[in-house]
């Protein structure tokens, strides 16, 4: 008997959207050309993608790796912070096992310059009323 195990296969592993009234949660692991592809994620937030970020960047870059190595001279940077961007990770605890921590994209910045390689970037949350007053 075989058994087929869809959303808990490795190549699934934080790679989801979620949406509510005032914000869009995106896997980490999601490359910018699969954003692309995706029907659920805002027309809008492709359209960023598609007109401002692809052009300087590698379509097969992860956008939890590309968050983590913007800094704030990037002009990346500057359009994530203008969408109001928030990170969701798991750092790991001193007597073991991990925690959930959610952080803005400057707090991020700090904390990427002591990032522990056990940590796990695993969620990239979206204002929708930042993403909905972004001005192209």
């Amino acid at each position: 008997m075989s058994t087929i195990y869809e959303y808990g296969a490795p190549d699934r592993d934080f790679k989801y959207i979620l949406q509510d009234l005032s914000k869009t949660m995106i896997g980490a692991r999601f490359t910018y050309s699969e954003l692309m592809e995706q029907e659920r994620v805002p027309f809008k937030f492709q359209t960023i993608i598609d007109r401002l970020i692809m052009p300087v960047l590698n379509e097969d870059m992860e956008i939890g790796e590309h968050i983590l190595s913007l800094t704030k001279a990037d002009k990346n940077y500057r359009i994530y912070e203008n969408l109001k961007v928030k990170i969701r990770y798991y750092a790991p605890k001193k007597n073991g096992g991990f925690e959930s921590k959610t952080v803005s994209l400057a707090e991020l910045t700090k904390e990427a310059e002591h990032w522990d390689e056990r940590s796990v970037l695993h969620e990239v949350i979206l204002s929708n009323l930042a993403l909905m007053s972004f001005k192209m």
